[in-house]
């Protein structure tokens, strides 16, 4: 009848509700959202996973554009944690509280390679593997090293006969992969027409990139002066110089 019908009804509500918010308390809780740190100091990260199973909790960083890479795996049983390829325990150690529930990151001696995106992972039952929110480590110094900074022009072929033309930035000798770049006008930022590379690393450890600036032919002011701007993440800005399209 009726009743019976609306008694399954809020049944499955219930049901629902609770086992949703069941599901959303597996979440492993990495924090600070944000980390700053002194170049040469410790850093630490606090993992919550909320439950003591069977399963080892993964710490792993990523650079912009790259798979992410495991620095370690630990777990209340273990003696010491399980470090990914080329990781050193020197440089990188993990605790866990005596619930099993809160894993510690720490970064040792920390250096400006150390700035990047972190993330922990834990193994639920019945959910498989849940990644945390991100967390930029940020590795703050005095001063970078002067990144180089270069504008090119657009083709004059591309001047010419299209619609658009595109100035390009090469960016290179950058400390870190965290990198935020703009594009200015007469000294004010512009926000449309504006694609970015991901940073690559040189063998030398540095970062490089470029980014692109496309405008269409009726926004092109050939006496203004375009420049990009990058601010690398722990330090100040560097303005390129500026190009005129009309010497060019």
């Amino acid at each position: 009848g009726k009743m019976s019908d609306v008694k399954m009804r809020l049944l499955v509500a219930v049901y629902l509700l609770f086992g949703i918010s069941y599901v959303e308390s597996q979440v492993p809780v990495l924090t600070p959202s944000i980390l700053y740190v002194n170049q040469g100091q410790t850093g630490t990260y606090n993992c919550n996973v909320g439950v003591k199973n069977n399963h080892a909790t993964w710490f792993l960083r990523q650079t912009p554009g790259k798979a992410p890479q495991l620095i370690l795996r630990h777990h209340h049983t273990y003696t010491e944690p399980g470090y990914g390829p080329g990781i050193s325990s020197a440089h990188f150690g993990s605790t866990i509280n005596a619930a099993g529930t809160e894993y510690l990151l720490t970064v040792k001696n920390t250096d400006t390679q150390d700035t990047d995106t972190y993330y922990c992972v834990k193994w639920y039952d019945n959910i498989g593997f849940v990644f945390s929110q991100s967390s930029k480590l940020i590795v703050t110094v005095d001063k970078f090293p002067e990144p180089a900074l270069l504008v090119f022009p657009p083709y004059t072929e591309d001047n010419e006969s299209k619609d658009s033309s595109t100035l390009t930035c090469h960016i290179s000798k950058l400390a870190v992969s965290l990198v935020n770049v703009n594009w200015l006008k007469d000294g004010t930022t512009l926000q449309d027409g504006v694609s970015t590379s991901n940073p690559v690393r040189e063998s030398d450890n540095t970062f490089s990139m470029s980014s692109y600036l496309t405008l269409s032919s009726k926004d092109i002011n050939k006496d203004s002066l375009y420049s990009c701007m990058i601010q690398q993440e722990g330090s100040s800005a560097f303005v390129s110089k500026g190009v005129k399209l009309s010497q060019c």
